[in-house]
């Protein structure tokens, strides 16, 4: 009976992991800059249309797309990617004509994540950006995406965690029948769950599963990605044959398959990414390490045990293992993590968060069992592991708050004489920023200019073009139109204001990420 409460319990914390896991999803390239700019008006057809990224991306086959205002494919002559796989570049067969157009492409990051790009901009005569319609329409891999990953993070639990945590502490727990039973379960779930992600990805990268062709599945499996999920695939379907503890040299098949298994796992996650690189891989490789031989342990006494023997030795594996975790976390949360209130401004940030909670209530609950071992106490820790590891499964595939994070800046110059501008920017990311300014008398006769500067990105002056003032409540208001931030780092704003005491000069420092 208690061993059916185990298993109720752990299928419970699975299909927790399933639900909460997919929850988020999103691609861990991004643009950078377009050109023309997107959401511009241009007057001559541009000859191509250009998508740089941040990281070297693979360009998924016949993804490219030029679409017109009435649904129209323009022809394209060439699609090309260069600059490091950084940049994608549609060339259009002939000039195309006066309208609104959509260039659309569908990238996989380094990472292993599809990304959709675009560009909307108008031509000519027509100045009024089009409504276009997306295909909202997921394909079954989108379905397999979420529950495949949850899947492969707890058969490496079940497998390499269980085996990794019994050469830390009980070197006998090979020998025992359900050691090999639970094995054999944890590395089939590992294999469904990579060969789940592999589908996926080939899928991805075909643009549909029914789609799929052999040259997708080379391109995938030539990525270190693709090949280490490929090889821990093969492993774990050996292993489950033959297990640790039966036969000889089967511990060392274990550990050679618990090495495999994570770095497929590592390459995954944000430990694939381009940026960052080598450190986000050890980092994360660390990491699940950590996890894996942390929530393996409990998997030990939960399922094969049944009982908490050598319960010292045991946490003192598991303080130098949630150590690890807590370091390689730290480590990650630096890489991913900038500035510091991306913690609670960004989706990524508020479920780590939730997951160094989660990890505190495990600890505290393992201290307790420590103490007093209880049965319940040991279900209930492996309870809240378990979804530690959830969130660890929408973290991978979570855009790091780094990427997603901005906010806005208002600040008012003051010109003296009562002269009061009130200046705002909507973001602080680079790329595309509109910045506002207001002055709160309506003086037909004042006028304003911005440039901006930046030592750091090495750009001595960028003129900021502004529309004609207009009155808006009482203020008169000028709005940027087509200002790009193309870099990074410490910007200055400079304003020139002339109103009835003369032209005078204000400026101000922001950060763009």
């Amino acid at each position: 009976m208690a061993r059916v409460r185990s298993l109720s319990v752990l299928l419970l914390g699975v299909a927790t992991a399933l639900l909460l896991g997919s929850g988020l999803a999103s691609a861990h390239a991004s643009l950078i800059s377009t050109s023309p700019t997107t959401g511009t008006h241009v007057d001559e057809a541009p000859s191509e249309l250009v998508l740089q990224l941040n990281e070297p991306v693979t360009l998924i086959d016949g993804s490219a797309q030029l679409i017109d205002g009435d649904g129209g494919v323009a022809e394209l002559a060439d699609v090309r990617v260069d600059d490091g796989q950084r940049r994608i570049v549609l060339v259009p067969a002939e000039q195309v004509p006066d309208g609104a157009y959509l260039a659309t492409a569908r990238v996989v990051s380094a990472d292993t994540h599809v990304v959709s790009l675009s560009i909307q901009f108008t031509v000519g005569s027509v100045t009024e950006q089009g409504s276009f319609a997306t295909d909202s329409t997921r394909g079954i891999e989108q379905y397999l995406n979420y529950p495949s990953k949850t899947s492969a993070y707890l058969g490496l639990v079940l497998s390499s965690g269980l085996l990794l945590a019994s050469l830390w502490v009980w070197r006998t727990a090979p020998g025992h029948v359900r050691f090999r039973w639970v094995y054999r379960i944890g590395a089939g779930v590992l294999a469904l769950g990579l060969s789940g992600r592999l589908l996926v990805l080939v899928a991805q990268q075909s643009g549909g599963v029914h789609e799929i062709s052999s040259d997708s599945a080379r391109t995938v499996m030539a990525a270190p990605g693709g090949l280490a999920i490929t090889a821990a695939v093969v492993v774990s379907v050996v292993a489950m044959v033959v297990p640790p503890g039966l036969g000889r040299g089967s511990v060392a098949l274990g550990l050679v398959q618990a090495v495999v298994a994570m770095s497929a796992v590592t390459l995954g996650g944000h430990g694939g990414s381009a940026g960052g690189w080598p450190w986000s891989f050890l980092a994360t490789f660390l990491h699940v390490y950590g996890m894996t031989v942390w929530l393996g342990g409990l998997a030990v006494m939960l399922l094969v045990l049944r009982a908490a023997p050598r319960l010292r030795r045991w946490h003192v594996v598991a303080a130098i293992h949630v150590g690890l975790v807590v370091f390689a976390g730290s480590v990650l949360s630096l890489l991913q993590v900038r500035p510091v209130e991306a913690l609670w401004g960004t989706t990524y940030g508020l479920v780590l968060v939730a997951k160094v909670f989660g990890v505190a209530v495990v600890v505290g609950l393992g201290y307790s069992a420590f103490r007093h071992f209880r049965r319940r106490v040991l279900t209930a820790e492996t309870v809240a592991a378990l979804l530690v590891l959830a969130s660890t499964s929408v973290l991978s595939t979570a855009t790091p708050a780094k990427d997603v994070y901005t906010t806005d800046i208002a600040t008012t110059l003051d010109f003296g004489s009562s002269e009061l501008l009130d200046v705002g920017i909507d973001s602080i990311r680079r790329g595309p920023q509109e910045l506002t300014i207001a002055y709160p008398f309506t003086d037909e006769d004042a006028s304003v200019s911005v440039d901006l500067s930046s030592a750091t990105a090495n750009v001595a002056r960028l003129p900021v073009d502004l529309t004609e003032a207009a009155e808006v409540d009482g203020k008169l208001v000028w709005r940027s139109d087509g200002l790009i931030v193309p870099a990074p780092g410490e910007w200055k704003v400079t304003v020139r204001f002339d109103g009835s005491h003369g032209p005078k000069v204000a400026s101000f420092f922001y950060d763009a990420l």
